[in-house]
Order: structure tokens, then C-alpha cells, then sequence
């Protein structure tokens, strides 16, 4: 897992569905933005998205307060690849999301 600082770009519908336990869950994705200077002194942003898992009690909505209000943010991710009939494929999943001091 790597931490990485940035901030909330979009947040998808929240999807929710039944475990193997039958406990209901939640998810939603993200996608986010971690800005960073380029060799010659420009900001740019790298954009990537990911999928975050919510705990039984909270909804997507501090996330999307977070988002509209463009707070920068210290998210925690994690990468998976994963083999899908042949293809690779990279899964990034979002742990935690951590608002930053000012």
C-alpha cells in the first residue's frame, strides 16, 4: 500500500450488492488527481481511478463534499494485477482517504 497526497476528482454512483455472507456492501468509484512538478517546473496532474469499499455505517458523501470543495487529500492505495482470460489487468483499490492539515 502507498500513500500518496492529491484530491478527489469525480465520485461515481455508490454500487451496492450482497457478500457470500449476506451482509450488504457498498463501494464507489473514484477518480483522483496527484499533482506533482514536471522537470521543467510546471504543476501537472496524474489521474488515476479507483474503486473504495465503504464501511457499513458511512456513505460516499463526506468524499463527495471533499470532492466538490477540491481538498487535498492523503489517499492510501492499493494495486493488484489480476489475470482475466489472458489479459492483465490492474486493479486499484483505495483504503483510506485522509484529509490534510493546513
Amino acid at each position: 500500500m502507498i500513500r500518496v497526497k492529491g484530491f478527489i476528482k469525480e465520485v461515481g454512483q455508490t454500487k451496492e450488492w450482497t457478500d457470500g455472507n449476506g451482509e450488504l456492501r457498498h463501494s464507489v468509484n473514484l477518480v483522483m488527481a496527484f499533482p506533482h512538478m514536471s522537470k521543467d517546473g510546471k504543476e501537472i496532474c496524474d489521474e488515476m481511478a479507483g474503486e473504495m469499499f465503504l464501511p457499513k455505517d458511512k456513505t460516499a458523501e463526506g468524499i463527495k463534499k471533499a470532492c466538490e470543495n477540491h481538498e487535498r487529500c492523503e489517499i492510501h492505495l492499493g494495486f493488484r494485477l489480476s489475470d482475466w482470460k489472458g489479459k492483465k489487468i490492474q486493479n486499484i483499490r483505495v483504503y483510506n482517504i485522509t484529509k490534510l492539515m493546513m
